[in-house]
């Protein structure tokens, strides 16, 4: 038996790579749903409303842009989760059974992150706004996502990246470059 075999099996067995390379992932995913955030309340457009009577109405182009806010997090939320999970696969492949753990988490993680940054940077609540505003003040609209399918893009795609990176990229060079 070679000693680098040896050594091989001591480091496996210990487990610490397999900590770091999941700690890597959460971090990773982590940075990259608060980014995402970001990125995604930067490139959406508010709809606009107006006030009457205490109440928030959207105008005529706030009702064609009611929904940019879903749109845009779609978008980002597949491109991130498309690079995250090539990325995951080929930088961090030691364990392809701890990747995919901690990529569970992290994209989970991550997509959480991307709609609360949103959700902090973007405007109040017009609704609310509107009680206290004069009629005919235009308010921004507030950012948000239809739905619950939205927040599968993220994991599905990281999830379909790191897939078929395992699938169709030779293990040999996912970790020797």
């Amino acid at each position: 038996m070679r000693v680098g075999a040896v050594d091989d099996r001591l480091e496996r067995s210990s487990g610490r790579p397999a900590v770091a390379q999941a700690a890597a992932v959460l971090a990773l995913c982590t940075a990259i749903g608060a980014g995402c955030g970001w990125l995604w309340f930067t490139i959406w457009d508010p709809p606009v409303g107006v006030v009457f009577e205490g109440m928030w109405y959207l105008d005529e182009q706030g009702l064609r842009d009611e929904f940019t806010a879903t749109g845009w997090f779609v978008v980002v939320a597949a491109v991130a989760g498309l690079l995250l999970g090539l990325v995951c696969a080929l930088a961090l492949s030691r364990s392809e059974l701890v990747t995919l753990g901690a990529l569970l988490v992290g994209v989970a993680l991550a997509t959480y992150l991307m709609w609360q940054v949103g959700l902090l940077l973007g405007p109040d609540d017009p609704r609310e706004l509107a009680k206290a505003a004069a009629d005919g003040d235009r308010l921004p609209g507030q950012i948000e996502v239809s739905g619950r399918s939205p927040f599968l893009v993220l994991p599905g795609t990281a999830l379909a990246a790191l897939a078929i990176t395992y699938a169709t990229v030779p293990r040999r060079i996912r970790t020797h470059g």
